[in-house]
């Protein structure tokens, strides 16, 4: 009897608190998102109890990750999240039929796989208030690759992908950029710094990096397995990948995350470098684009398949 009425304490206590967790969670975005200002101080302090709250469910469920305050949550998720599948895609590359390569996994590499690895992730960037991931990823690709195949580490213009593309994309969102990779290239971040706003195209810097091909690991429009993702990494060093965020994502601040929704009906809503893993955590190390105060100097490790983490997983020849 006496356990009997420690299991319904227990799933008593467990059940407020997750329902506690999604009115914090919608207050988050909702002081976010107010148009009217909000004291300093009250907003602190409605933040600190909403982390508190948060931090019980991670004690509820087990979970080992921390979250706390980090520069990320000036910014509503509308801002930091604007990958758009909706938008148009692009069809240069496409027509010349070799944008969708899948990686050959066939050949036994596999097994020669380390359980622990770090590729070539390149830096961390902060796209501030600009929805800018999906320039900041495709960038950070071909840094990796030029990393790993000359040796050499070069900041490239992200700001260039989002002000001088064919397609209107912008700080309001993108798709994936490879062609703009491999025509017209991109030019030094010198040249063309990232100001984190929709800025005219300024086509008086050089283009001198390109790329050759690019393609999805397993498909556009799925998640592909572990092995796939690992084979791309350890061949190109990296790959850019879809992932599903929310608020939890946005207060991570270390460990291992695993706070997953892997619902069918969950959109992809960001876009990130997937540059290493670690078969100990069951997790990849994942690179994000709002900047080192975030995560784990910029990184997150988070479990395999977590939140779709992998959607359209691709990766560039250079």
């Amino acid at each position: 009897m006496k356990q009997l009425f420690k299991n319904k304490w227990l799933c008593g206590l467990f059940t407020a608190v997750v329902f506690v967790t999604f009115f914090s969670v919608v207050s988050l975005q909702s002081i976010q998102k107010a148009d009217q200002p909000i004291d300093p101080a009250a907003k602190r302090t409605l933040i600190k109890a909403q982390l508190e709250t948060m931090q019980a469910e991670i004690a509820a469920k087990g979970h080992t990750f921390t979250i706390g305050v980090n520069p990320a949550m000036q910014y509503d998720l509308e801002q930091l999240c604007s990958f758009r599948p909706d938008l148009s895609c692009p069809a240069l590359f496409a027509a010349e039929g070799i944008g969708n390569v899948s990686v050959n996994i066939s050949s036994g590499a596999l097994s020669t796989l380390p359980s622990y690895y770090i590729g070539f992730c390149g830096t961390v960037k902060n796209q501030g208030s600009c929805g800018g991931a999906w320039a900041i990823t495709a960038v950070s690709l071909l840094e990796s690759a030029i990393l790993k195949q000359d040796g050499i580490s070069v900041d490239l213009s992200e700001q260039q992908l989002i002000s001088c593309n064919p397609w209107g994309w912008g700080c309001n969102g993108g798709y994936w950029a490879n062609d703009l990779l491999l025509d017209p290239g991109v030019a030094l971040e010198a040249c063309f710094p990232y100001v984190a706003m929709d800025v005219p195209c300024d086509t008086s810097c050089p283009t001198p990096y390109q790329i050759q091909s690019w393609g999805f690991v397993n498909g556009e429009n799925q998640v592909p397995s572990v092995e796939e993702i690992k084979e791309a990494i350890y061949n190109y060093g990296s790959v850019q990948a879809g992932v599903y965020v929310d608020s939890w994502f946005q207060v991570y601040t270390g460990g291992v995350f695993s706070q997953c929704i892997n619902k069918k009906n969950v959109s992809i809503n960001h876009v990130v470098t997937l540059c290493g893993w670690d078969d100990a955590r069951g997790a990849w190390l994942l690179k994000n684009s709002w900047g080192t105060g975030w995560g784990e100097s910029g990184f997150m490790w988070i479990l395999y398949g977590c939140n779709k983490v992998g959607y359209g997983a691709n990766y560039i020849i250079y």
